[in-house]
């Protein structure tokens, strides 16, 4: 199986603290950023480092990285956060006037294991939770976090990502969903019904056994604690949704995923292995070529959107099915 280890540039909305600020992080414009045990997010902040290219960690990740450093703070506790990758943008994240950020620096981290998220029901008090990211010069910003059993995010082509494969394996196509042996899924390789997939993501959340933060993920592979399910939504260009499939009129609870873990040899990587299900008639094949000036929009790019649910938050990618196979 193919595998990939991929980091994310994303915006968001997040404070200052001293002169520096945090202009972006995590996948969202909600703030605080919502995250989970072992969540890799980017974030970018101003006034703190001073790169002018990328540097890239090896593993096991560093404390430090390029002079930059990064704090996780829940309560009086204060964790390292290791670093992956530290490197400038050009101008600045979607959302952030210019005269807001000037010169950004990314940093691509590891939210440590150990974070003790928040658990819906329970009466245990809340901790005040936020990231510091410091330089040797003594610049320094914070941004709030929202720590939750799992803060889902599927790989999706909408990502800008950096590909960096840490474990030092052939390059990767990047791709949300693959073929056993790696080929992406697509409107030229579409899956078969009753067909093993591989989706990526981060934010699953803790594992079974518990990993190392900054660690590579150990073989055998490290199942994810929660209890997971997917929904299989076969409307075209569908977004995700928690939602249950339709067949016949009835709503029924889909099967669960094979597999959800960690990515062997990967840092805060996870994958989920499924098996593709039979389309109700109906459904249309995907557009392998769109005519020049077509809209996209009113195109079938996907015939199946697969949802992965977890206990505080879903996200899913959209693929395309072959629509011949029984």
């Amino acid at each position: 199986m193919k595998l990939l280890a991929v980091y994310f540039v994303c915006t968001g909305f997040a404070f200052a603290q001293s002169s520096a600020v945090v202009v972006g992080g995590g996948y969202n414009a909600f703030s605080p950023v919502s995250v989970a045990p072992g969540q890799v997010i980017t974030i970018q902040a101003t006034g703190v480092g001073n790169v002018t290219q990328k540097v890239t960690a090896t593993l096991p990740l560093p404390k430090k990285l390029a002079g930059i450093s990064a704090l996780l703070f829940q309560g009086d506790i204060a964790i390292p956060a290791p670093i992956m990758a530290v490197f400038p943008l050009k101008g600045c994240p979607d959302g952030i006037a210019q005269v807001q950020c000037g010169s950004v620096t990314a940093i691509t981290l590891q939210i440590p294991f150990e974070l003790s998220p928040r658990i819906p029901g329970s009466l245990r008090p809340d901790f005040l939770t936020y990231l510091q990211v410091s330089d040797d010069a003594g610049h320094s910003a914070s941004i709030s976090l929202d720590p939750q059993l799992d803060a889902i995010h599927v790989l999706h082509s909408l990502d800008t990502v950096v590909v960096l494969d840490m474990a030092q394996k052939p390059g990767s196509s990047g791709a949300v969903v693959t073929h056993a042996d790696g080929t992406p899924v697509d409107a030229m390789h579409p899956a078969k019904v009753s067909e093993q997939l591989v989706m990526y993501a981060v934010g699953v959340g803790a594992t079974k056994p518990p990993v190392v933060t900054g660690a590579p993920s150990p073989m055998p592979p490290a199942s994810a604690t929660g209890g997971f399910m997917l929904n299989f939504d076969f409307q075209p260009n569908a977004p995700p949704t928690p939602g249950m499939m339709l067949i016949n009129k009835w709503f029924v609870a889909p099967p669960g995923p094979v597999f959800v873990g960690l990515t062997p040899k990967f840092v805060g990587l996870y994958q989920i292995n499924f098996v593709v299900q039979s389309p109700p008639a109906g459904v249309l094949p995907c557009v392998a070529n769109l005519d020049f000036g077509a809209n996209p929009y009113a195109n079938v790019l996907s015939n199946l959107t697969v949802t992965l649910i977890g206990r505080t938050s879903f996200d899913g990618a959209q693929i395309c099915v072959d629509t011949n196979t029984p």
